[in-house]
Formats: C-alpha cells, sequence, structure tokens
C-alpha cells in the first residue's frame, strides 16, 4: 500500500488537535462543504476513515479530515445550511459525508425568528456557543462572527486557516445582560438576575458600550440588535403583540435614539434640547416600556407598522 503523501497545507494532526482541544462541538457552514475535492477521498466514507480503516492512498482534505478527527474525538458535529431538504442530503451523500452530524439547523428559518443560527445550531447540540469551533467561508458570513464563538476557521478550496480578524462576537454572560439591558432592567435589576454583583453588570456593559465606540446603553444596544450579535428571538418573546400607537414625532425620536445622541436627536426634529428629556420620559410611558433603551427595543423588532395594519411589523 502506498504511503500518503505528506501534507501540504500545515494541517497535521497535531494541528487539528489544537484546533479540537477544548471545544465540545463543531459547527460548519454547508457551503464549505462545496470545497471539499471528492477525488481525494479515495472512496471512503468518512466513518470509516475516523476509524483508521481503510487507510486512504491521499490526503483528505482539510476540512474533512478535521471532522474525521472529531468524530474519532467524539467531538459533535452540526451543519449549518440555508435550507434543509433532499438538495442538500444529495449533496452530502455526493461529497460523502452524510454520517458526521449530531444535528442541522436552517439558516434562512433562525434568521425569521431572528435567532443567529450558529448560536441556534450549538444550543441543538446541546452546547453554549462559545465552546464550540465554527467553521464557514471565506468571507465569513456576518452570523459567524456575530455568534459569540471564540473560534473561526475559515475555509476557502478546502483550506482551513483562523480568521484574521477577531470574533466580536458576545460570550454567554455578556448576551444574557445585554437581552436583560434590551428589556429595560437596571444594573441592580439585570446582576439579580444573572446572580453577579452590580460592579461587574455595569463594568460589562461599559466595556459593550466603549467596544461598539458608543456612549450609552441605547445605542449600544440598538447596534447589537440591528448587527445581529444579539439573538431576538427572546426579546420579541417578551415584547407585545404590536408596538402601541404613538404620535409620528414620538416614534420619530424613537427611531433616531437608536443611532443618534439625545442632543442630537433634539436637534434633527426640532425640540428644545431643555425639553427632550420630558418628552422621552412622557413616549417611553406611552409604549409602556421600562426605559428608553426598551422602548428604542420595541421601535427596533416591533417596526414602524402602518396605521391601516393590524398586526404590525413581527
Amino acid at each position: 500500500m502506498s504511503t500518503p503523501p505528506p501534507s501540504t497545507d500545515g494541517l497535521a494532526a497535531r494541528d487539528l488537535d489544537r484546533h479540537l482541544i477544548n471545544r465540545a462541538g463543531i459547527l460548519v457552514d454547508s457551503r464549505t462543504l462545496d470545497d471539499l475535492p471528492v477525488t481525494r477521498l479515495s472512496g471512503a466514507s468518512p466513518v470509516l476513515l475516523a476509524t483508521g480503516t481503510p487507510v486512504p492512498t491521499g490526503v483528505p482534505a482539510p476540512l474533512l479530515r478535521l471532522l474525521m478527527r472529531a468524530g474519532s474525538m467524539a467531538v459533535p458535529c452540526a451543519l449549518v445550511a440555508e435550507r434543509l431538504g433532499l438538495q442538500l442530503t444529495g449533496m452530502l451523500i455526493t461529497q460523502r459525508v452524510p454520517n458526521v452530524w449530531s444535528a442541522s439547523v436552517s439558516t434562512a428559518e433562525q434568521r425569521e425568528r431572528g435567532a443567529n443560527p450558529y448560536r441556534a445550531a450549538a444550543h441543538a447540540l446541546g452546547l453554549s456557543v462559545d465552546s464550540c469551533l465554527v467553521i464557514t467561508t471565506n468571507p465569513a458570513p456576518p452570523e459567524a462572527g456575530a455568534s459569540g464563538a471564540r473560534r473561526v476557521l475559515l475555509s476557502r478550496t478546502g483550506v482551513l486557516s483562523r480568521s484574521a480578524t477577531a470574533v466580536t462576537g458576545l460570550n454567554e454572560y455578556e448576551h444574557a445582560l445585554a437581552q436583560l439591558i434590551a428589556l429595560g432592567h437596571t444594573y441592580e435589576s439585570a446582576a439579580k438576575e444573572l446572580g453577579c454583583s452590580i460592579a461587574r453588570a455595569s463594568n460589562t456593559m461599559s466595556r459593550l458600550m466603549h467596544r461598539h465606540g458608543r456612549s450609552d446603553r441605547t445605542r449600544t444596544i440598538a447596534d447589537l440588535i440591528t448587527t445581529g450579535l444579539l439573538d431576538t428571538t427572546e426579546l420579541r418573546a417578551a415584547l407585545p403583540d404590536k408596538l402601541p400607537g404613538l404620535p409620528p414625532r414620538m416614534l420619530q425620536v424613537f427611531t433616531l435614539l437608536a443611532t443618534h445622541e439625545v442632543r442630537t436627536v433634539a436637534r434633527l426634529v426640532g425640540i428644545n434640547q431643555d425639553t427632550i428629556g420630558s418628552v422621552i420620559t412622557r413616549a417611553v410611558t406611552a409604549v409602556r416600556a421600562r426605559s428608553r433603551t426598551h422602548a428604542v427595543v420595541m421601535v427596533l423588532l416591533l417596526g414602524r407598522p402602518d396605521p391601516a395594519e393590524s398586526g404590525g411589523a413581527r
């Protein structure tokens, strides 16, 4: 039997283990499978290759070798695909990787729910996303960086490399805190919910504000929502079915508060800076929100429904 040629991609067994160490699961973007060179699999299924028999006559693609290594280490894998169905199943059979997945998630369905597909895939494995390795395309879709995973590998033509940009997602604690603040909690009530000190909650939010270049919580939370860093499934469930009626100017104020400082909002809508605070307070009461941030989140997620529509945006 011929000896397998040496690896040219720099991912020897120890390199694969380095990627897998301390990782409880692997989340794979289905588009990366398009890069697998099928001809190099030597007719052997990943399950057989993972067990060491038969030995392939060629070196499998790096992504496949990583999946095989994960299988041998009992690290579960989840597939993240735009849509699940017969076409995907056929592609997996063609690529000869049909039996390595412990779970699968549809990106389209998760987006409709306002959820991050990679975070949903981790939950499908019963894991927290920050304990998982994400493997995605190059360039990576924004959900990968927004998932909160601490390690992201890029795959292009079967070659794996660590993401050149730092992952800017939220860890589990940051995500939980941001959700509570989005729902109008104070630092005190958020700390009580999370079982931590008020100082930790305040300092964590300050770091998030600094990370996003914002000077207030409201715009920081709005950024986390609009960039997909904060899953909105639980937020939507905690909001009313539709946005309570608001005068156009108050609605404009909340819309602008998502991206502008209060004094800028006052200038843009023609309200005296001395009275903008009271206008915001009355508007917060009108939508039955707990805070200014909560009210802005309601506007962002419930949309600006047309008066002729009864249900509003969900």
